[in-house]
């Protein structure tokens, strides 16, 4: 059976990638794939310091810093996720040259084993709601069943991206270069920190179909509230993901023919 071009033999494939590229990112360190947890741990942790100290916040109707806490990292961990995912998919072809002109295989799976790379990050932050919620008392919702439909949205959006912008980066190498830049400025203009409602009226209808938004409160609802998200949010994901990763997956199977020319 094939699926936008891609059969069983290419599901087993991006799974060998993924593990090799996991490994290999860790590869002669001396703590290895403890990095992949220190890692976002490290992140989370600076983020908590400054706004639960530098700049405290406070959920409405709710008292100590702990809640603020569990509700900042269930968006922040989710933001961890695309952003490990974009800067992986976007240096993927080009960091795998060698394997791209001497080994025959689809290379739209690497910016896919890329965009995958940010469920690691993605994982430990959940793992950290989770701990952090039942350490203060509260017991998961059943919003924890829609996390699987929520990460496949997620992942189709984030790969979608990734490979329109892992085949750019094979042309404008300042691709890869900007990305940090960029994905900076998406994070503040995004209710990840704040809540939407600290946005004036005339901005928020804007604000709401942002994809980036919407996926952090769709890992919100599930999560900090224990609710399923809205079937309009899930719709509105699920139409912008495969819109992303059709247009993508074009995008990179036109100019992949290139790519010998460029590597």
């Amino acid at each position: 059976m094939m699926l936008a071009g891609f059969d069983r033999r290419d599901l087993g494939m991006l799974s060998n990638l993924f593990r090799m590229t996991l490994g290999d990112r860790y590869l002669g360190s001396a703590l290895g794939l403890v990095w992949a947890v220190l890692s976002p741990l490290m992140l989370m942790c600076i983020f908590t310091f400054v706004f639960t100290v530098v700049f405290p916040g406070r959920l409405p109707g709710r008292t100590g810093s702990l809640p603020f806490v569990v509700w900042l990292l269930s968006g922040y961990g989710p933001w961890l996720a695309i952003s490990e995912g974009l800067s992986a998919a976007t240096t993927s072809v080009v960091g795998n040259a060698g394997v791209v002109k001497n080994i025959a295989f689809k290379s739209e799976l690497l910016p896919m084993v890329g965009a995958l790379m940010g469920l690691v990050p993605l994982v430990v932050a959940l793992v950290i709601v989770l701990i952090l919620q039942v350490v203060s008392g509260e017991m998961p919702g059943p919003g924890y069943l829609a996390l699987p439909l929520i990460v496949a949205l997620h992942i189709l959006f984030v790969s979608g991206l990734g490979l329109f912008l892992g085949a750019l980066n094979v042309f404008v190498r300042d691709t890869a270069l900007a990305l940090p830049n960029v994905l900076t400025v998406l994070l503040f203009a995004s209710p990840i920190f704040y809540p939407l409602s600290s946005y004036p009226d005339f901005i928020r209808p804007i604000v709401q179909l942002n994809p980036f938004y919407v996926i952090a409160e769709c890992y919100r609802t599930a999560t900090v509230a224990g609710s399923m998200p809205s079937f309009r949010m899930i719709c509105y994901l699920a139409v912008v993901g495969a819109a992303v990763f059709w247009a993508g997956l074009w995008w990179f199977r036109r100019l992949k023919s290139f790519f010998d020319t460029r590597l």
